[in-house]
């Protein structure tokens, strides 16, 4: 009778299990990382965005999701690394620098853009070739792809960043900006929506329009995260997430790696010249004719007295 009990017991403990188990996989927890060190200008904006994003997700994806938010691009390549996050909203220029291991999913817009121009800043006035050999703060991530972002896309290929700056890494915009108030930097490179207005700051350049923050896959979850977008909706300060169209990211990841394409010369096409062959064995029409002076040039015979 009581190992009857104890066979009972054990097979609805065994049950249980079975039956908590499937629903212990779909709670299973997921963790988003918010790495956007130029799009968001203040730490703890950075860190109320992650927690408020991690809170929608959770919602739309029907399981907890926790947040963490970094400063410095390695811990948050470390991160990634070691599979600690699921997905991400980063930086476009640093989710390039992730290589395959980020997917692209959706734009982060702001104000309806998911693109914005950057700026070279000083406190010294002048152009930018002024800066050749002189300090220029900017945000690092992995460190030798850094100048290639700037030489390729900020400076469309028109002047090599590494040989005319010393590039000077800094973790974040807010680190750059200060770098170049204390006199540590002679430039800085910064989104132009972060250029402050307050201050004696010039623009020395403006970029084109670049992409802005980018939510990744980081663990074969872009479907899911797909169907999340329209119930997460806007996330303050950014709008609704705008999926990835096409090749759009794959093209800014061409030319951030590779840089634009060579410019060709123009040459203009000359006109053909028309010369009107009649003209030249009509010679009446090749307009009016000197008056012969002969006749006033002629000597005459007489001759005078003396």
């Amino acid at each position: 009778m009581m190992k009857a009990h104890r066979f009972l017991l054990a097979g609805l403990v065994l049950a249980c299990t079975l039956a908590a188990a499937p629903a212990a996989a779909a709670a299973k927890k997921a963790t988003v990382g918010v790495f956007l060190a130029t799009t968001l200008s203040d730490g703890q904006e950075r860190f109320q965005y992650a927690e408020a994003l991690a809170a929608r997700l959770g919602d739309a994806l029907e399981r907890p999701v926790a947040a963490k938010s970094f400063g410095r691009y390695e811990d948050f390549s470390r991160a990634v690394s070691e599979g600690l996050l699921d997905f991400a909203v980063v930086d476009a220029w640093a989710a390039v620098q992730l290589g395959a291991r980020a997917k692209p999913v959706a734009w982060a817009s702001r104000s309806g853009e998911t693109q914005a121009r950057w700026a070279i800043v000083s406190t010294q006035k002048g152009v930018v070739k002024d800066l050749a050999g002189k300090r220029l703060a900017l945000v690092k991530g992995a460190g030798p792809a850094d100048p290639k972002f700037v030489t390729h896309v900020v400076l469309g290929g028109d002047l090599d960043a590494q040989r005319h700056f010393k590039v000077t890494p800094v973790p974040n915009v807010e680190s750059a900006l200060k770098m170049l108030e204390a006199r540590g930097a002679e430039a800085a490179l910064v989104p132009l929506a972060h250029v402050p207005k307050d201050k004696d700051v010039r623009v020395l350049y403006r970029s084109g329009r670049i992409p802005g923050a980018v939510l990744v896959d980081l663990k074969s979850h872009q479907e899911e995260l797909a169907g999340a977008l329209g119930p997460v909706g806007a996330v303050p300060p950014f709008d609704a997430f705008a999926r990835v169209q096409g090749r759009d990211f794959e093209d800014f990841r061409k030319l951030v790696t590779q840089g634009p394409p060579r410019r060709q010369p123009v040459l203009a096409e000359s006109p053909d010249p028309r010369v009107d062959a009649e003209v030249l064995v009509r010679s009446e029409e090749l307009g009016p004719a000197l008056p012969s002076f002969a006749g006033d040039l002629a000597v005459t015979e007489e001759q005078p007295d003396d």
